[in-house]
């Protein structure tokens, strides 16, 4: 099995990158510097900043210190900013070296930063913190102020503001109106610290910034610019860009009419230097996967090995894919037996035949990832999970079907759950698989219309076809029972599977919820099904079944199928009333225009219970309606 997280192996082939950042971060003629690593959740940044610290540990020059930083962990503070400021002095107070050297100035600069916290606490509070020092005894809300953010007892914070208050340089460098003196001041100091410690060099590494909300973003980012951008320090921020962008956007909302685009110039303005993680290609996605099995197999000595033969092979700069032969020669490299390298409890053919699967289901799988290697993870933890509980059950299963089955499961849930409804009614065979298998081989066998009658579209798409074409085939000869016993946790909720309808029916439902429909296409198809001479109500109750686990993209057929079937109208209603706040955008409000014109009471009633209950604001939904 693998963490969801950072992995310590370079699998990805992204030393480049960490060489790169390493130079960039210990060059002294562009310091100080920020650096940007930017990528989507789970494209490998956490991986990338672990091979840049682990370059930095490991250099010669002790007078260069790296720092790493989860940035998650600021969650549970008040104030961000402060936090990131007191992990960097504790760390540099714990190396024994830089303590000899500045352990006063370090102590000083922790009892700003606590100073700083205070102050911004007792403004919060409405109390500035001056004034109840010069009208009495500022104790009680002091001490309130730490024992809420920082996790000491009572005595031990009584005896840290005795030691801030006996401090009176302090008390008379932090006037409540001078932020900007109090800010030149901590930077100042902790530059003159910097030069005092006699370090070339400290890199702070933040990971998981995107992570944090909204708030805890900005304060991590102002502290980097305000704060801690002085000589000799270098900081490496791993983040998801559109993330930070939202963060700022709320922050600093956009003044209507302006073309300037705030969120990208405040990050500019942090960042100096942005490197972008590209998304993994297909071909890359699939050698990961088969690279994932290597790791579980194989010990980290040979694991090396692997890597190493792969990289002077260039495999990874050619974009080539990887075969098991190739995995072969290189382990089997100086005479050194296949047998002998793996894991214990694991052999030369389990490794064989699980490299074999994956070779060939990763084609698809790949696709559907769309490069991102923590998903990549994520399927290949979740087969092992279900081949663990087929062992303990003692369920004989064909790994292969498996794994095809646990992609049409991420490619396509519909699909998996049609085919989980066909198996139910076939007493575990899903017989109407047969004709589309025999298609995907042989388009010529069944005419292309006919079949369109029988099957939603979906089952029409390259990438389902190409999943139909992957060994092992003629799935509709085979008992699938142990397979969706497995699956239960993508088949128990409230799914059209559940309804018994009928091939006609389901396909309708898919027809009319399909991805990627032009809107009048689907507005035509929801005419034909109101002429067709159909069981509306079972077609009907299975749009709302998807409509429940992907509100905003079915809301707009709903509506419209409130304006065609009156009889429905008052379940349509119930359906509407489950909009949370998140999903209640500008564009959803003026849907309900439509309800307006055919029942001025049901709207009413909406407007009523929408703003009631704090999903939209009455402002908003007075102004959405005018358009």
């Amino acid at each position: 099995m693998w963490a969801d997280n950072a992995s310590k192996i370079d699998m990805l082939s992204f030393e480049p990158y960490a060489e790169l950042l390493h130079e960039m971060a210990l060059s002294e003629r562009i310091n100080p510097l920020t650096i940007g690593l930017f990528g989507n959740w789970g494209s490998g940044k956490s991986t990338v900043l672990n091979l840049i610290n682990k370059k930095i540990t490991a250099e010669t020059n002790k007078n260069i210190v790296s720092i790493f930083v989860n940035a998650w962990m600021f969650e549970g503070y008040d104030d961000a900013k402060t936090a990131l400021m007191e992990v960097i002095l504790r760390t540099l107070e714990d190396n024994k070296g830089i303590k000899e050297k500045v352990g006063g100035a370090l102590k000083k600069l922790k009892d700003r930063v606590d100073w700083f916290r205070l102050g911004g606490y007792a403004l919060k509070k409405g109390t500035p913190l001056l004034l109840s020092a010069a009208f009495g005894n500022p104790i009680p809300i002091l001490l309130e102020g730490l024992k809420t953010i920082i996790p000491k007892d009572q005595s031990q914070a009584e005896e840290k503001i005795t030691q801030l208050l006996e401090m009176k340089e302090f008390l008379k460098d932090l006037p409540e109106d001078n932020v900007v003196q109090n800010i030149r001041k901590f930077r100042e100091e902790f530059e003159q610290m910097m030069d005092d410690s006699g370090l070339d060099n400290l890199v702070i590494i933040i990971d998981d910034l995107d992570r944090c909300s909204p708030d805890r973003i900005i304060e991590t980012m102002e502290a980097i610019k305000l704060f801690l951008s002085v000589k000799k320090t270098t900081f490496i921020i791993a983040i998801d860009e559109d993330v930070v962008s939202y963060a700022v956007q709320r922050k600093y909302p956009k003044i209507d009419d302006a073309s300037l685009d705030i969120s990208k110039d405040y990050i500019e303005k942090i960042v100096q230097m942005p490197i972008k993680i590209p998304e993994l290609s297909d071909i890359e996605v699939k050698n990961y996967l088969l690279l994932l099995v290597c790791e579980m197999f194989l010990g980290e000595d040979h694991l090396d090995r692997l890597l190493s033969g792969l990289k002077e092979r260039k495999v990874f700069v050619k974009g080539e894919i990887i075969s098991q032969e190739e995995i072969r020669s290189i382990l089997e490299h100086e005479g050194n037996a296949l047998d002998v390298v793996f894991k214990p409890g694991h052999n030369k053919e389990d490794f064989e035949v699980q490299l074999d699967v994956f070779g060939r289901v990763a084609d698809v799988i790949s696709t559907t990832l769309k490069g991102n290697p923590r998903q990549a993870k994520r399927f290949i933890n979740t087969f092992y999970v279900r081949k663990k509980l087929s062992e303990i059950q003692n369920l004989e299963l064909d790994l292969g079907i498996l794994a095809k089955l646990m992609v049409l499961e991420y490619t396509n849930l519909d699909l998996f759950r049609e085919m989980y409804s066909w198996h139910i009614t076939n007493e575990g065979f899903a017989r109407e698989l047969a004709p589309l298998e025999k298609f995907s081989v042989d388009e010529e066998a069944q005419n292309i219309e006919e079949m369109k009658q029988l099957y939603s579209n979906a089952w029409f798409k390259p990438i389902v076809q190409h999943w139909l074409r992957v060994e092992p085939t003629q799935l509709s000869e085979v008992d699938l029972r142990p397979y969706f016993y497995l699956a239960k946790d993508s088949i128990k909720e409230k799914n059209i599977s559940m309804l018994n309808l009928t091939a006609e029916e389901r396909k309708w439902v898919n027809d009319i919820c399909i991805d990627g429909l032009q809107e009048t296409l689907r507005q035509q198809k929801i005419v034909e099904f109101n002429e067709a001479d159909v069981d509306h109500s079972k077609i009907i109750k299975g749009i709302i079944a998807k409509y429940q686990t992907n509100k905003e993209s079915i809301l707009k057929i709903l509506v419209k199928l409130y304006e065609l079937f009156p009889i429905h109208r008052e379940e349509l209603m119930k359906e509407f009333k489950k909009l949370r706040k998140v999903e209640m955008s500008p564009t959803n409000v003026m849907l309900f225009n439509l309800v307006k014109r055919v029942n001025v009471q049901h709207y009413d009633d909406l407007k009523k219970y929408f703003i009631e209950e704090g999903i939209v604001e009455a402002e908003l939904w007075d102004r959405v309606a005018r358009r």
